[in-house]
């Protein structure tokens, strides 16, 4: 019986550190947009593109293997007024909104929307 008391004790004492524990982890968990797939390729070479004066946020994919399918979720951001080599890129219609959008891989980095990026080099003349 005293065992028992004092496993209870324990169990009564932890509980509001195990629930604080995972809603902290909800309320940190990332959103992730998803998006029916319509036209990816990659470029034979490396394409140029640079950031504006605002930092651009940077995707990470998880492509669909049975069905033609992409789930963008935020892991970072691009530096601003920085170059960087575009490899791949995909068309996609998002599955809440029903817009298109183009999304381009940013080698070595993760996915970003085209429409935050510049293409060509960052030009440093002024």
């Amino acid at each position: 019986m005293k065992i028992l008391l004092i496993l209870l004790a324990g169990f009564v004492l932890t509980f509001p550190f195990l629930t604080a524990a995972s809603t902290a982890n909800a309320a940190t968990k990332p959103k992730t947009y998803s998006f029916s797939i319509l036209t990816a390729d990659f470029y034979d070479h490396p394409v140029a593109y640079h950031t504006s004066s605002h930092q651009v946020t940077l995707y990470r994919a998880s492509i669909g293997a049975d069905t033609p399918t992409i789930s963008f979720t935020a892991k970072g951001k691009l530096k601003a007024k920085a170059t960087y080599r575009i490899t791949r890129y995909v068309k996609a219609k998002s599955n809440v909104t029903q817009k298109n959008r183009v999304f381009l891989y940013v080698k070595g980095h993760g996915w970003v929307q085209r429409t935050k990026l510049i293409k060509g080099p960052l030009s440093t003349d002024h």
